[in-house]
């Protein structure tokens, strides 16, 4: 599926490609799940590079950002975050090929961020005269932002999970965090090389990029940098929790084991006295003596003994 947009309208075929490309007149042109054909169209009209095309049909390339004569080639991933699901984090591949007249994005798959910027720009078509360079930085800055109600979400979940892990921590609680550990890995994973692509935009000298464009990307780089800062506590909290939950365990179990020393020690003279009264002699002394008397003794024992420990806090 394709869309071709200009100042003027929006179309779902090529019919009107070769004389935009040939006119000059600036368009975008968005490849939704292409098919063959439609691939064909990169080699075709656009005559890209083969090693870029390449990239593009890869569904999982890492960001990153090359030149080539007359256009730029970068690749950056629209990321969503699923909770519920087995793999939290899920991430699309988005291919950008930005020339002096046209904008050409592939995507394996449906993305928001894309059907939001088409969306305004339909609305505001005044965008498209800006150029590429100003309608990646576009992309680029939707991409990003939707890192932030991400975060949010993800800082209110391990906020949760401390007060889950303070209060009473279980078995599920351990899944949870080590869940949390490696959602923060896949999404710094993410952010990095990104943060790469747009330190490079602002860096180097790319003719498509217009010095009032720059100011943007270096925007969108802050943003980045700042994400990653986030990524980067959330991941030293998860740490620290997971000490926290070792250490309440331990806790637990050193209570646990405590308590079983109290009781063992409350029972240790009566079973004493117990293992008197079992010995063989030939004549027992305290034979002849009241067996209440004896249990009197064990008990108040016994009863001393509780005393004693809850005074020290055993119990």
């Amino acid at each position: 599926m394709l869309t071709l947009m200009t100042r003027e309208a929006s179309t779902s075929t090529v019919d009107k490609l070769p004389a935009l490309l040939e006119g000059g007149t600036f368009f975008w042109l968005d490849l939704l799940a292409p098919a063959a054909e439609e691939f064909d169209l990169l080699h075709s009209h656009f005559h890209f590079h083969p090693l870029a095309i390449e990239d593009a049909t890869r569904p999982h390339q890492r960001p990153k950002v090359d030149e080539y004569e007359g256009y730029f080639f970068l690749t950056a991933d629209d990321v969503v975050y699923n909770p519920q699901a087995a793999e939290p984090v899920l991430s699309g591949q988005i291919a950008m090929f930005v020339g002096p007249h046209y904008f050409v994005t592939v995507n394996t798959a449906k993305s928001e961020s894309i059907a939001g910027l088409q969306k305004r720009c339909s609305q505001h078509r005044e965008i498209l005269d800006r150029g590429s360079g100003y309608l990646a930085y576009a992309l680029l800055d939707v991409l990003v932002d939707r890192y932030f109600p991400l975060l949010d979400q993800l800082d209110g979940e391990i906020n949760e999970l401390e007060d889950r892990v303070v209060q009473s921590p279980t078995p599920e609680e351990i899944h949870s965090i080590f869940r949390a550990k490696k959602t923060l890995s896949q999404l710094r994973r993410l952010a990095m090389p990104l943060r790469e692509v747009t330190q490079t935009l602002t860096t180097r000298d790319f003719p498509l990029i217009t010095p009032q464009t720059v100011p943007y990307l270096r925007d969108v780089s802050d943003h980045l940098f700042r994400i990653y800062e986030t990524l980067d506590s959330y991941r030293d909290q998860i740490s620290n929790l997971l000490d926290a939950y070792l250490s309440q365990v331990n806790n637990q179990m050193s209570r646990v084991m405590q308590r079983l020393t109290a009781v063992a020690t409350v029972f240790m003279p009566i079973t004493f006295l117990t293992g008197v009264f079992g010995m063989n002699f030939t004549h027992q002394p305290w034979a002849d003596t009241n067996v209440w008397w004896w249990l009197g003794i064990m008990l108040v024992i016994a009863c001393g003994m509780v005393v004693w420990l809850r005074r020290h806090r055993w119990f």
